[in-house]
């Protein structure tokens, strides 16, 4: 790389000042910017030849670059030996205010990459148990945040989130707000099956069912049903004992979102019977994907989502509730051993950062004798039940019940 300084005879302009800058041949710009820390300009470069990136499948492409920084004043290209001059290479120790943790933090000098580090070590200062480690990038365009500052503020960040959900209403609490914000004339469900539709409705302090047609597959025929009322209620309770007497009505009904109805009145007891469902645990796959259609009916960030309940697969331990894994096991379970049909050892692990599922099948020696990364699924047995794992959705794995 080279820098062409402007003259009266030939004027050279970049963004960062009277001069231009020349990339070596075979090499483009990927990035340029002022370091926070020294303001040096720092310039990075990207081979184009393709053929000399490496390809590591599931890791991603590695394209290979370089790195030059510039003294703007002088517009030199520094070495190692002249930017040193602008940090502190010793190891620092930092106590928090609180005393509470230590922060180990150095900057080195990588000299296979001609290029500079910051390592950090952050420790419990009561213990003396490393929290966390890194190794990041020295030179960046905004100020570095250490792991204590991480830790600080990640710590922050729980305790508001903490603050806001145990401020949000329960089922039974957030029933009781949606009741009172009802008006006159307010819908509070359509829904329909094959024959017929349906509608709920909140007239004079009274909940009244209506029913209309058959559902139409036209949008703009929608507005023309016709609706008689077949059915009043008192309360959403009464609704709601009649409406549950029709045998597995989740995968009889479908909801009708069209239009505007006020369904998060019903979430307390749509989920309520669902988690008693879940509970059970005797739905399958594919009725599961009725139940997560009703269940995302009423899905709101207005009350605690752990009122949504649901339990391992396995041990019958509460777990966090995961719709589209309706049947995985608990961590604890995940843990245990997994077999294949023959007693073999079997191990699941992700390939890369760009995903991929793999299944190593070892004898009891530990002897890998196997290795899949062609399926997405891997039969296992654990405490002796069947089972199947897979790839989580945003990584990691997961492991369900096969039925």
């Amino acid at each position: 790389m080279k820098i062409i300084k402007s003259s009266f005879f030939s004027p050279r302009k970049c963004e960062y000042g009277n001069f231009e800058i020349i990339p070596d041949a075979g090499w483009e710009f990927s990035q340029t910017f002022i370091d926070y820390e020294s303001k040096l300009l720092i310039v990075s470069l990207s081979i184009k030849d393709e053929t000399k990136w490496e390809n590591h499948g599931y890791n991603g492409t590695i394209i290979p670059t370089k790195q030059y920084k510039v003294d703007l004043e002088t517009l030199h290209i520094l070495e190692f030996e002249d930017w040193k001059h602008y940090f502190n290479y010793n190891k620092i120790e930092i106590i928090s205010e609180d005393g509470k943790y230590k922060l180990i933090t150095q900057r080195v000098f990588k000299p296979e990459n001609n290029n500079d580090s910051i390592i950090e070590e952050l420790y419990d200062n009561i213990s003396g148990n490393l929290i966390s480690s890194s190794r990041s990038i020295a030179f960046n365009e905004d100020k570095n945040e250490n792991l204590l500052e991480s830790k600080y503020r990640s710590e922050r960040e729980l305790e508001d989130r903490i603050r806001i959900y145990n401020a949000k209403p329960n089922l039974a609490e957030f029933y009781k707000i949606q009741i009172n914000q009802l008006k006159d004339q307010d819908v509070i469900i359509y829904y329909y099956d094959a024959f017929d539709t349906f509608k709920l409705t909140f007239v004079n302090d009274e909940f009244v069912l209506s029913k209309g047609d058959i559902f139409p597959s036209k949008q703009e025929d929608w507005q023309s049903l016709q609706y008689d009322e077949i059915a009043v209620y008192y309360n959403i309770d009464e609704f709601w004992n009649d409406f549950i007497k029709e045998e597995k009505w989740y995968l009889k009904y479908n909801i009708h979102y069209g239009f505007d109805h006020k369904i998060l009145v019903l979430a307390k007891h749509i989920t309520e019977y669902l988690n008693e469902l879940r509970r059970e645990q005797k739905s399958s796959f594919k009725e599961y994907e009725k139940i997560n259609e009703w269940q995302g009916s009423v899905w709101s960030d207005e009350y605690k989502k752990k009122e949504v309940k649901q339990w391992c697969a396995n041990c019958s331990e509460p777990v966090s509730y995961y719709g589209r894994y309706p049947k995985y096991i608990c961590q604890e379970c995940a843990s245990k051993d997994a077999h294949d049909k023959d007693g073999n050892i079997l191990e699941f692990s992700n390939l890369g950062i760009s995903g991929g599922f793999k299944a190593t099948t070892k004898n009891k020696d530990g002897k890998v004798i196997k290795e899949n990364d062609t399926e997405q699924f891997c039969d296992c047995i654990i405490d002796g039940k069947l089972f199947f794992a897979q790839e989580a959705r945003f990584g990691g794995i997961v492991i369900q019940i096969k039925e």
